[in-house]
């Protein structure tokens, strides 16, 4: 009876399946739809408006302005100046006449009866400091055609100075006064004990350079108008702590700093909400395709659903037609598979192990030869199921690529 057991245990063994989930790591390129999809051969025309520069050219005419009305006056101004000092000259002169038409006698009492000495010649004339122009500090002033031409660029879409007008407005450079923030940390010298207090400082101040984008079909219709908060928002910047009371860099040299990396920074976010708004972009997407180890042949529906579904996402944007054929005989093996699905047999071939990854697959499948419907179906399918919140997590993320598709295809 034991020798029984024993054999019966042994066969179920070797019925049952191993399922060592392995994974293929790839990098898909796809093409991304715009969001707002344009009339055919509709280009476009952009330019980068620098609206703080309307304040600094208003403080700079008026700094001209000063400038030359101190000019105009100063002829007026250096001969007051002359006249006044002649003046003084014709008074010494007559003082010193006075003075030489006395007698000894008579100065000597002038000197100490009266304390009233030798007149004393004015110095030198030196005529009134010639005007100059008031020096007006301001932010940076950025090259507006520079900008447009490196960060206005919309794949797909030709320049035509009839089509869509894209303008990106900067409203300029903006910051808190900058304050020194201070530690104190108590240093222990690891061989006499001795305390010893530290204290480190560095600058901190909140800023911003705050941005909209705009875009305007021919006929008047704004087809967006945006500040996006991710540029409006301050950001907080602090500086390297220093080991002393005060940071030794003078704080507006990191203003300065932050002016061209922020406007950097933030027309890449523009160009970005370009392309992805009205652009035809060629995406690339960190994905996996997950099958079993397939070592007695029991998976190779599975492992060859791998080879198709890679060499599919190898040519997607080279050979797209191509590319679906591959993917969808995928597609087709990995639904097959779920047929036999059972998740409540541990010893099945498509178990509970094997069946999230086989949806993961296929909404990625999907998502990829735009097959939408389909995709939520399979994604609906999940909901009945008692899957693990991993994987519920990760077949979330792999629909919100199906819905964003879905919504640039349909429009």
């Amino acid at each position: 009876m034991k020798k029984v057991f024993t054999l019966v245990l042994l066969l179920t063994a070797c019925l049952s399946f191993s399922q060592n989930m392995k994974k293929e790591k790839m990098t898909v390129s796809y093409i991304q739809p715009p969001m707002v999809h344009l009339e055919e051969g509709m280009g476009y025309t952009s330019q980068v408006i620098l609206d703080y520069e309307e304040e600094i050219n208003a403080e700079l005419a008026k700094a001209e302005e000063e400038y030359q009305q101190a000019l105009a006056e100063y002829p007026e101004k250096e001969a007051a100046a002359k006249a006044a000092y002649d003046q003084r000259y014709a008074e010494y002169e007559k003082a010193l006449e006075e003075w030489n038409s006395k007698g000894t006698m008579g100065k000597i009492i002038e000197k100490q009866v009266l304390e009233n000495s030798k007149p004393s010649a004015p110095g030198s004339y030196y005529p009134p400091s010639k005007p100059y122009k008031r020096q007006v500090t301001h932010q940076k002033i950025f090259n507006s055609d520079q900008l447009a031409s490196t960060y206005c660029r919309i794949e797909g879409l030709n320049q035509d100075p009839n089509g869509v007008q894209i303008e990106v407005h900067l409203f300029g450079f903006e910051n808190d006064d900058p304050v020194v923030k201070k530690k104190e940390y108590t240093q222990v010298d690891s061989k006499t004990k001795a305390k010893k207090t530290i204290i480190k400082s560095h600058w901190e101040f909140n800023y911003r350079h705050s941005m909209s984008l705009r875009a305007v079909h021919p006929n008047g219709t704004i087809i967006f108008d945006e500040v996006p908060s991710s540029i409006a928002d301050y950001k907080l910047y602090a500086s390297a702590d220093e080991t002393r009371s005060h940071p030794s860099t003078n704080a507006n040299t990191f203003v300065e700093n932050l002016q061209p990396k922020i406007v950097e920074t933030n027309m890449g976010i523009i160009n970005w909400m370009l392309n992805d708004k009205l652009g035809t972009t060629e995406q690339k997407r960190d994905v996996q395709i997950i099958f079993v180890k397939n070592k007695k042949g029991e998976f190779d529906d599975l492992e060859n659903a791998m080879f198709d579904a890679k060499e599919g996402y190898n040519m997607l944007t080279s050979r797209p037609d191509e590319a679906k054929a591959k993917i969808t005989s995928a597609i087709e093996a990995w639904e097959s598979a779920l047929e036999e699905g059972d998740m409540n047999d541990k010893k099945a071939r498509i178990n509970k192990k094997v069946i999230p990854d086989l949806y993961k697959n296929l909404l990625l499948a999907c998502a990829l030869t735009e097959e939408f419907t389909k995709a939520e179906d399979h994604y609906n399918a999940t909901l009945r199921l008692d899957f693990s919140r991993g994987d519920e997590k990760d077949l979330k993320e792999t629909m919100l690529l199906v819905n964003d598709l879905k919504e640039r295809h349909q429009k």
